[in-house]
């Protein structure tokens, strides 16, 4: 099979976690190519269900960085990029007959994948340009607060920061699964259990031993569970109810 090449493919291959930022300003035509590109990103029914606040003041990036647990890249990351699920607008701007539907599953995922999807091809247009970056969820660990810091109104989720900023080093690449456990044809991935992981567990812990020189080489196994255990986030959901999301399940009864 001939091997497929070129610039865009090459790039999304090569993509790596970047949370190392040398002291180099981002400017602003390439801050303002990245928002561009992420606009121009699939969004469901043209309903562009997401919000980007750029992090400029040094107080908010120094408490986002807080609300992750420490995470210095917040702070020293040359453009942070706050991307937020967002179905306020659509109800500020729509005369909507149904005023449940805003509050249903379905239209907090449309804003959920419109905002990853916005999100990812931000951080892409970034490495085209020669940026590195790194997205941060753990910003969710204090959800309340992120919204009383940016003064978010009700059926705004904040998700994560995409931090981003030229490289000072570059990580290698961390093993992925074998494409047999993510993808299949016209149906499920055959997963029967963790067997299945031998020799990916080998490849991770080979990798983790080599990246912290030997002081750990746990498995994927052992990092997934540990990350589920450690961080459960239920405070997330209960966020999402306050502010509106999820909270309806039935179209609301027409008026007489």
């Amino acid at each position: 099979m001939n091997e497929i090449k070129n610039e865009t493919i090459e790039l999304l291959l090569s993509h790596s976690s970047c949370r190392s930022f040398l002291d180099k300003h981002v400017p602003e035509n390439v801050a303002d190519v990245i928002i561009k590109c992420a606009q121009r990103a699939p969004t469901s029914s043209y309903l562009q269900a997401y919000t980007i606040i750029r992090v400029e003041d040094k107080e908010k990036k120094k408490a986002l960085a807080e609300f992750a647990g420490g995470q210095e890249w917040v702070e020293k990351a040359g453009l942070a990029l706050l991307f937020c699920a967002d179905l306020h607008r659509l109800d500020v701007m729509l005369d909507i007959a149904d005023k449940n539907v805003l509050h249903n599953a379905e239209l907090y995922t449309v804003a959920v994948t419109d905002a990853a999807l916005a999100s990812s091809r931000a951080l892409a247009a970034a490495q085209a340009m020669g940026l590195g970056g790194v997205f941060v969820g753990g910003v969710r660990n204090e959800t309340e607060k992120m919204a009383e810091l940016f003064n978010l109104p009700e059926l705004v989720f904040p998700m994560y920061v995409v931090c981003m900023g030229y490289p000072a080093d570059v990580p290698p690449q961390r093993p992925r699964m074998d494409k047999s456990l993510i993808s299949a044809v016209d149906g499920y991935p055959d997963i029967t259990g963790p067997e299945q992981l031998a020799g990916y567990e080998k490849e991770v812990s080979e990798y983790f031993m080599n990246i912290t020189n030997g002081r750990s080489g746990r498995g994927w196994i052992a990092r997934a569970e540990h990350a589920i255990s450690v961080k459960p986030r239920y405070s997330v959901g209960e966020f999402l109810h306050k502010v509106g999301f999820m909270t309806a399940d039935e179209p609301a009864e027409k008026s007489e």
